[in-house]
């Protein structure tokens, strides 16, 4: 891993700023938080001067991670910074409105990156992780287009390096990409014993965005004498849902019991701002495929700060466990964000 140099007063500035943005979250950092900070300033102030490549922050969910890399986005010039998640991403550089017939994926990749990191000096990357081959295959041009192009990659995941694409069959595929992380990374690891977003919600007097949601377990949601409507995506349709403004009711069937794919989510995730999501089954007999959908969802949702409202037969206490370790406590640490609603028993 390339040593730091010294902190200069470039990287002071950045590093108050820094945490100018993060009191107004009404947010004391801890100690271990603090050190990523200073990381953070020393860093991206210094970029190739210390002959480091990127930085990359790992650690369990809710340790932080996300709060301090919009912090650090917030503090750096618009126009040679820019801050993605894995699922937007994708999604940008895979549009088919930017694609030309019979064109390879592949060169829609490349093309794509040269399109988006255009003029760039730092890309701020959320949530990279490799749980696909195609995935990794996406992972190692985006290292390497970086690295290519003095792009300083800051990325932060809830895998070490090592564990990237930690499957025995694929995982060579990104061995390369592994060797670089270590070797021209400064690799940080947040690992605090404490998930903040198990106690967010209890601290929150007034809650916004994503935090406003909840989890409500057996209670009916569907809207009293709503009209209900098809709504267009790409070339087919969902629904029926209700619609009142920016706010939507749909059941998980259409959103989740349907072949739906993260693209469908990020345009209707721009549509609209309050998410009713009803008739939730039971989280113990979901089929993997829907509780990948739902993960998504729930993914997405937190990294644009929009408000969810789950209606659920249980408490989603079996949700992931089909999935990944990393992937089922990312998922637990997302749900931990909302108020927990449920009927009152009285007894006989």
């Amino acid at each position: 891993m390339p040593s730091l140099p010294p902190k200069t007063s470039s990287a002071r500035e950045l590093e108050a700023q820094i945490l100018q943005n993060i009191a107004e979250q009404q947010v004391v950092p801890d100690a271990q938080q603090l050190q990523l900070i200073e990381l953070l300033s020393s860093a991206t102030t210094a970029r190739y001067a210390a002959k480091s490549r990127g930085l990359y922050i790992f650690g369990p969910p809710g340790r932080g991670k996300t709060m301090m890399i919009n912090a650090l986005v917030a503090a750096l010039p618009t126009k040679s910074t820019a801050r993605f998640h894995f699922h937007e991403f994708f999604q940008l550089l895979n549009s088919p409105k930017n694609r030309v017939p019979e064109q390879r994926i592949g060169a829609i990749f490349s093309q794509g990156l040269e399109r988006e990191l255009k003029g760039l000096k730092i890309l701020v990357f959320d949530e990279f992780h490799c749980t696909e081959p195609g995935d990794a295959m996406l992972m190692v041009k985006l290292v390497k287009y970086c690295s290519e192009n003095s792009i300083f990659l800051v990325a932060t995941s809830n895998y070490e390096p090592e564990r990237l694409l930690d499957d025995d069959a694929f995982h060579h595929l990104v061995q390369s990409t592994i060797h670089c992380i270590r070797e021209q990374f400064t690799v940080f690891e947040l690992n605090g014993n404490l998930d903040y977003r198990t106690v967010a919600v209890l601290e929150q007097t007034f809650a916004t965005g994503y935090r406003a949601g909840s989890l409500s377990v057996g209670i009916d949601a569907a809207p009293a004498s709503a009209a209900q409507t098809m709504i267009p995506i790409g070339y087919d349709t969902i629904g029926p849902a209700t619609i009142d403004g920016k706010t939507i009711w749909v059941s998980f069937s259409q959103l989740c019991g349907t072949r739906r794919n993260t693209a469908d989510y990020l345009q209707l995730a721009q549509r609209y701002t309050r998410w009713h999501l009803t008739d939730i089954p039971s989280s113990q007999s979901l089929p993997m495929d829907e509780e990948r959908r739902l993960a998504n969802v729930l993914d997405i949702f937190y990294d644009r700060d929009i408000e969810l409202h789950l209606y659920t037969t249980d408490h989603l206490e079996h949700l992931g466990s089909m999935l990944h370790d990393t992937e089922r406590e990312r998922l637990a640490s997302r749900l931990a964000q909302l108020k927990l609603i449920e009927l009152e028993r009285t007894g006989n």
